[in-house]
């Protein structure tokens, strides 16, 4: 009852991520790929078609293709890669978090934000040489980027149709609903602007005009310049 979701466009990073759920992915899982052919050799893998014109829409057509007969998801940018020790400490993880009003439990990695960066000092972090001690902690967060998270079905709420702040608006929602979002110990490898690419502010322009009219409070909190200006 377990589903990876992938969606992809030019797919430039695909084949690495996909040789690492060969490897480090228990085979029980089914492969959802969204906009590419590629068969995975040991997984079972449905392809499906990826018509949709921004992030938000992409996931959420393919993660309800998946949730028809799975409850179990792993959610995860096409430009990412997994780990050997990935989804053993994902695993463990899930078992020490409470499954109530649990929502995304996501990964860190080496490009991510704030906590989820795993070169980020957390506070209290002493200057150890090689890992920060908090990499060895789950830490509970408002807002997290699920380019490799794990959801149950039952949390899930659907991305707007936007590419930047997609996860960001929907986060709110699921903390509004009372889920609560975790930060995992698991890390994978992140390239980073292969899924919606790396222009910042063009994208940062293109999400305004959607929150602007949905949700003016986030707007109001997250685009202060452009509220002011209008």
């Amino acid at each position: 009852m377990s589903a990876v979701v992938i969606c992809t466009t030019k797919g430039t990073c695909l084949p690495v991520l996909a040789t690492s759920i060969t490897m480090y992915l228990p085979t029980y899982w089914t492969v959802y790929i969204a906009g590419s052919t590629i068969m995975l050799p040991r997984h079972r893998t449905i392809n499906l078609p990826n018509p949709a014109k921004n992030f938000g829409d992409a996931y959420n057509a393919a993660v309800h293709e998946a949730m028809k007969s799975h409850e179990d998801l792993l959610v995860l940018n096409d430009d990412v890669v997994l780990t050997p020790t990935f989804w053993q400490t994902m695993v463990e993880d899930l078992r020490l978090i409470p499954e109530e009003n649990r929502g995304w439990v996501a990964a860190r990695a080496d490009f991510a934000r704030g906590l989820q960066n795993i070169r980020y000092r957390h506070e209290g972090d002493e200057n150890n040489q090689n890992k920060h001690p908090s990499e060895d902690h789950i830490c509970e967060v408002d807002i997290i980027a699920p380019y490799a998270a794990y959801i149950h079905r039952d949390a899930w709420i659907d991305f707007p149709p936007i590419n930047n702040y997609s996860d960001d608006v929907q986060c709110v929602q699921m903390r509004e609903k009372g889920l609560r979002n975790y930060i995992s110990r698991a890390y994978c490898h992140h390239v980073g602007g292969a899924s919606t690419g790396r222009d910042w502010r063009a994208l940062r322009d293109e999400a305004y005009p959607w929150i602007a009219e949905n949700r003016p409070d986030l707007a109001d909190a997250w685009f202060p310049d452009k509220r002011k200006a209008s």
